[in-house]
């Protein structure tokens, strides 16, 4: 197993004074602790580079020091301590949530510091979870045209599909995996397993064969068994566990099947207490009813009638019973081992459901079969119960609340006098908002409301008139709006957009960042600081303070080094690394927010271009005009690029990309603004769905060479830049083709 050993060495630093006074004053029972990582990495399968976190904590358990990073911060300044007894801890990862190819590292060590003396100290950590792969024989993989395993703890799932061979980590303890299959004939059939024997630092590797397979000799087991045959190889730390599966027992079974009635759309259903119509769940488990999970999802429903929230309705204790027959819950007789359909008549227990504090809630429940053979189907349902009021004013989903506008929507009998009034939560002014009609359903109103303040609390609360013309309200809701390109503290998310902050990283490269730790800005400077040590040619990125709009702008003026085109670049992510001539980035940064355009100044002085390489796409060729690329990308993950012909990795507009927008030209570009700058506004449109969802990274590029990538361009090319800004209110190019398509306009 891979081991991280963390030396500690602790050393008294002697300083001498003007007095003994002195000394005695600032220095007596204090030392200073020094740290060094030594690193052995010999992972059988993917070795890992994690990232190392120490905390020292005194006798009290107060961490006294923390490093987020002990590789990138080095840790080679001492840390003065009072004598006494300390813990050094080191961690890496997170021991309870699955992964992917992510260990977790555990270790840590007591010490003492003693006046005078030097004291040293070791930290050995070891993987603190558990590694699962999951394989399938020959004649497994013959036989079975589509198969996938799912593997869940309660540190989360994942799931292995076909040809998946990565390692997943879990918490060490006791594991379930679903196997889904389908065979040659097209029936599909789901066993689930479970191992309990779970011990961290092992590989778990679960073999999925055919009894009798020819590869596996050993014919024991069948469908829906436990886990049979076991083999521990405990000087790699690894256990094999073959999973023998009978044809037979898969042959002419069916999985439960779950069937709903009366539902609507998502297997919903929403209406006022005792209001509902007939609903109904029918069940069918051809191999028998080993179990029958119910889980509620209601905090109103549960505390009120005392019910846990999951049982299993197969083995069902009498108290459980009792409070399930105080809401109407059906109790089908023989549960257990029932093989024909079971009918459940929902009717009468969804009419006893109420809305509390006048408002919409909803009870929703899951039903969970499982059978003999161990094969798995679960069904949803919910109802929404609307409280015997004149007015409702509806819940906002998160995800619909964007950082200057929303839907307000409420629900009345009336058709009159409709309208919303809202405030911050801070105020006591309402502003109001008349609606002329209801909606095509002719139940609900809503209004589109732009012009909010982001990251603020707000409340609002819907209304329509009696017959006599008095405004009813309904309830109140808070929301709060979603943040702009800033947290709660003002810190910004993307920062130095303004191009003010520089950095020095040797002598001719530049960072637009106020320093190298936890630069969010990135180039090109790193992959050509080399050559220009030796060449003396400038860097192709590098700040502005001649031609500007204010303060600091960007200069991107594309090179050649070694004959080869350095074209000026600059994105948010990093430079990791060179591969001979070739770059190796990271693209993307951690982002919270959701923009809708990027505008700021440029100005362009297009080249001809005179590098050019034969695999340039587009048919880009030498003396052609180069161009300038400005794009924004709103994204679930960061990339990697290499620009390597022979292993080429470039950035791609794929499902990954929640959001995007571009800006290209070809031409010199000069405008009327300061020092012939021109005003840009790049519209970030959201592909259709993504308005439903969150980025987690926003990508952010410009170059002088649009095919810089392929080493393509103009040496005469040069873009400033200058006063970049995120736009986060409504604009109609943002959400073409989307649910929010002409709501604000």
């Amino acid at each position: 197993m891979a081991k991280y050993i963390l030396s500690i060495f602790f050393s008294l630093l002697l300083i001498g004074f003007v007095s003994c006074d002195e000394e005695k004053n600032t220095n007596k029972g204090q030392g200073y602790l020094y740290l060094g990582v030594e690193k052995n990495v010999t992972m059988q399968t993917k070795a890992v580079d994690p990232v190392l976190a120490v905390a020292i904590l005194n006798a009290a358990e107060d961490t006294v020091k923390y490093i987020a990073d002990f590789e990138k911060e080095k840790a080679d300044e001492g840390i003065l301590l009072d004598a006494g007894t300390y813990q050094v801890v080191v961690a890496s990862g997170k021991k309870d949530s699955a992964a992917w190819e992510l260990p977790n590292f555990y270790g840590k060590t007591e010490c003492e510091i003693k006046t005078n003396q030097v004291t040293s100290a070791k930290v050995t950590c070891k993987i603190a979870n558990t590694k699962v792969t999951v394989d399938y024989s020959d004649d497994f993989k013959k036989y079975f045209m589509d198969y996938s395993t799912t593997v869940s703890n309660s540190s989360g799932s994942l799931t292995y599909v076909k040809g998946e061979t990565r390692g997943g980590y879990f918490a060490p303890e006791t594991l379930s995996a679903l196997l889904k299959l389908t065979n040659t004939d097209g029936e599909q059939f789901q066993l689930k397993r479970e191992y309990k024997d779970i011990q961290e630092r092992y590989h778990y590797k679960l073999f999925f064969k055919l009894s009798g397979d020819p590869d596996t000799p050993d014919d024991s087991g069948e469908a829906g068994g436990k886990f049979d045959d076991i083999t521990v190889d405990e000087s790699a730390d690894t256990v094999v566990v073959s999973i023998p599966i009978k044809v037979e027992d898969l042959e002419n079974i069916k999985a439960p099947e779950c069937t709903l009635e009366g539902f609507g759309d998502n297997n919903s259903l929403e209406a006022k207490a005792g209001e509902f119509g007939n609903s109904s769940l029918k069940l069918i488990a051809t191999c028998g009813i080993e179990k029958l999970l119910v889980t509620i999802e209601s905090d109103s429903l549960l505390n009120r009638s005392g019910l846990p929230s999951s049982f299993d309705l197969a083995n069902l204790d009498p108290a459980t019973k009792t409070l399930l027959e105080s809401i109407h819950f059906p109790i089908p007789e023989n549960i257990k081992g029932a093989k024909d359909e079971l009918s459940f008549d929902l009717t009468e227990m969804s009419n006893a459901l109420a809305s509390y504090d006048d408002k919409i809630q909803m009870h929703r429940f899951t039903f969970t079969v499982r059978d003999a053979k161990t094969q798995e189907q679960s069904v949803s349902f919910s109802y929404s119960v609307k409280p015997n009021v004149a007015v409702i004013t509806k819940d906002i989903a998160a995800i619909n609340i964007w950082s200057t506008f929303t839907l307000f929507s409420g629900e009345s009998d009336s058709d009159d006098g409709l309208g919303f009034e809202y405030k911050k939560v801070s105020d006591s002014e309402w502003t109001l908002v008349d609606v002329t009609s209801k909606n095509a359903d002719g139940k609900t109103f809503s209004v589109f409301r732009k012009g909010l303040e982001p990251k603020t609390a707000y409340v609002y609360r819907a209304f329509s008139s009696d017959p006599d013309g008095n405004r009813v309200y309904g309830n109140e809701v808070e929301f709060k709006t979603d943040y702009a390109n800033a947290d709660d503290n003002n810190n910004p998310f993307v920062p130095n957009l303004g191009f003010e902050d520089w950095s020095t990283i040797e002598k001719y490269s530049w960072s637009a960042n106020a320093g190298e730790t936890e630069a969010f800005w990135g180039s090109g400077n790193k992959g050509a600081n080399t050559a220009a040590l030796i060449t003396g040619v400038h860097n192709p990125t590098a700040p502005e303070e001649t031609t500007i709009i204010s303060g600091k702008a960007v200069k991107l003026a594309s090179d050649e080094v070694f004959n080869v085109l350095a074209a000026a670049s600059l994105y948010t992510g990093y430079f990791k690394k060179t591969d001979g001539t070739n770059g190796i980035l990271s693209f993307g940064r951690p982002y919270v927010g959701r923009p809708t355009q990027l505008t700021g100044f440029y100005k362009y002085i297009s080249g001809s271009i005179n590098i050019a390489k034969s695999d340039c796409p587009d048919g880009v060729k030498k003396d052609d005009p180069d161009q300038c690329h400005i794009y924004v990308a709103l994204c679930t993950q960061e990339y990697e690029i290499r620009t390597k012909s022979s292993n080429r990795n470039l950035f791609k507009n794929d499902d990954t990309v929640l959001a995007y927008g571009e800006l290209i030209s070809k031409e010199s570009v000069s405008g009327d603004e300061k020092n012939g700058y021109k005003k840009f506004a790049i519209d970030i449109k959201y592909k259709p769905g993504s308005e439903n969802k969150k980025p987690t990274h926003i990508l952010i590029v410009a170059t002088a060479s649009k095919y810089g990538d392929y080493f393509t361009g103009s040496t005469s090319s040069v873009l400033y830049l200058d006063e970049f800004e995120l736009k986060y209110d409504y604009n109609p190019a943002s959400f073409v083709g989307t649910s929010l398509e002409g709501l604000g306009e």
